[in-house]
């Protein structure tokens, strides 16, 4: 069966390189085109056989490429490359010859020069200057001493060496660079995020969609335990739209990062677009107990258990501010307690004086004594109770 004799290819569409129609890749065809870059491009595209092979239509097509252009570029095939084989005797002979004698010729400058230097420089070689362009010395006559000096044997490492080395601590050597580079990573690359996303010209849906896959984003670095991260795609998603998910996953992630204040803050955009929300109490409650603010956690919780009897992590939570309550009342109780003392009249001794002989005192004489054992008493009294 000849390549004539194939079924006629009308009605395929083109092919894939050139867009040619399929119905010019015929003999009728090529025989009739005399454009000749169109010629060249039907022979690539039976030569590359992305519509089969032809072997007699390919031939056919380069003869008719040659008889309109001889020089054409499509007709140019690549040579293999020359080997021994490819030469004549003689031919092959001469180039061996060449080769051989400027090897030779090399070999004999090489020894000419290293001679030459020998001969010129024999006891200069600890005065000669650098060589030009680096800090390089030309050393004569090193050979000779290095030949002359024993080689230093390689002794293999005693295993006793290998008892020295801790593993342990390389490890936590290389961890903690690995660290150190993650962290400077991340932050360059939070540097490069911008904390705010471009809504303008947005719906309102685009601007909710938006919203969640940053969200999202967001979810997938708290959950790698990315929470600087976390907290940068949190808010591009609250500026795309605020939403009470998004605001509690950042006071979510902001607590892990013990920013208490920014976590309380969320909590309360979540109540107020959302009162009564549980995980905001939870989380709110959370940043009381780290404040110090224990009645206000006791009260974040109790409305969380009104809600939900059975809630595990607010009973825990509970329990240690009720703890932490307990053991902050001894202490200021011992803060606020003092000593008691007994106050006695002092009375000074020219009253004593005066009761001896039987003398009346004067108008106020009485008075004063009294004041002045008072006057000392109050001066005495903050030291003993603060003793």
């Amino acid at each position: 069966m000849t390549a004539k004799d194939y079924p006629s290819l009308w009605g395929f569409g083109t092919t894939k390189t050139f867009k040619i129609p399929i119905e010019h890749l015929d003999f009728k065809y090529i025989e009739k085109c005399s454009d000749v870059k169109y010629l060249e491009k039907i022979l690539c595209v039976l030569r590359s056989g992305e519509e089969g092979y032809y072997p007699e239509l390919t031939e056919f097509c380069e003869k008719r490429l040659k008889g309109l252009a001889p020089k054409s570029r499509a007709l140019r095939k690549d040579k293999p490359a020359a080997t021994a084989s490819s030469f004549t005797e003689e031919e092959w002979e001469k180039i061996d010859g060449d080769i051989k004698s400027w090897v030779s010729e090399i070999k004999r400058e090489e020894s000419r020069m290293h001679f030459h230097e020998t001969e010129t420089f024999p006891g200069m070689k600890d005065h000669l200057p650098p060589v030009r362009g680096s800090n390089s010395y030309l050393h004569v006559g090193q050979e000779k001493h290095s030949k002359n000096r024993p080689a230093k044997k390689k002794i293999p490492r005693d295993y006793a060496e290998w008892d020295k080395f801790d593993v342990e601590k390389e490890c936590s050597k290389i961890d903690e660079d690995y660290k150190e580079k993650t962290v400077i990573d991340n932050k360059s690359h939070l540097s490069k995020i911008e904390r705010k996303v471009d809504t303008a010209g947005l719906t309102e849906k685009d601007r909710g969609l938006l919203a969640i896959r940053e969200k999202e984003k967001g979810n997938e670095a708290f959950n790698s335990g990315d929470y600087e991260e976390a907290v940068m795609y949190y808010t591009r998603s609250i500026s795309a739209l605020p939403t009470v998910a998004a605001y509690n996953n950042r006071a979510q992630a902001e607590i892990k990062l013990q920013n208490w204040n920014s976590a309380f803050q969320d909590c309360e955009k979540v109540l107020q677009l959302e009162p009564g929300n549980i995980k905001a109490l939870l989380r709110r409650a959370t940043t009381y107990k780290h404040q110090n603010k224990l009645q206000e956690a006791i009260e974040d919780l109790r409305k969380v258990l009104d809600v939900e009897p059975d809630n595990d992590l607010a009973k825990k939570t509970l329990s240690e501010v009720e703890r932490d309550v307990k053991n902050s009342e001894p202490a200021s109780k011992t803060q606020t307690k003092g000593k008691r003392m007994v106050i006695e009249e002092v009375e000074n001794s020219e009253d004593e004086d005066e009761k001896r002989s039987g003398r009346k005192p004067e108008d106020g004489s009485g008075d004063k004594s009294k004041m002045s054992s008072l006057f000392w008493l109050c001066r005495k009294l903050p030291a003993y109770i603060m003793s």
